[in-house]
């Protein structure tokens, strides 16, 4: 199981909401996403550096099960429409070890 985690914070002038909608069309209309949990950060800053906005957390069953979503036509028009809403973006994607999958 790959998780991909995606974080970003909202360009000045861009409404975070429409992002959050914006994301939520990706699931329902490309097959292959088995986990899809996103939220706003939440609590004040600390000594954990520097915050992101939001997050999108997305589970595939294997590394090509991601691409396949990432090339997706679907995807890309999405990515397109959201890259002007982010001032920052980061993207980590890894294994899940056998005994965290669900």
């Amino acid at each position: 199981m790959i998780r991909h985690v995606f974080m970003w914070k909202v360009a000045k002038g861009a409404d975070p909401d429409e992002i959050f909608r914006i994301l939520d069309e990706l699931p329902k209309n490309i097959p292959g996403v088995r986990l899809w949990s996103r939220g706003k950060h939440k609590g004040l800053p600390g000594n954990s550096g520097d915050l992101w906005d939001g997050a999108l957390i997305t589970d595939f069953d294997s590394m090509d099960a991601l691409q396949q979503y990432s090339d997706h036509p679907f995807h890309e028009e999405v990515v397109n429409r959201l890259l002007p809403m982010f001032s920052a973006r980061a993207v980590c994607d890894f294994e899940l070890p056998a005994g965290e999958r669900k």
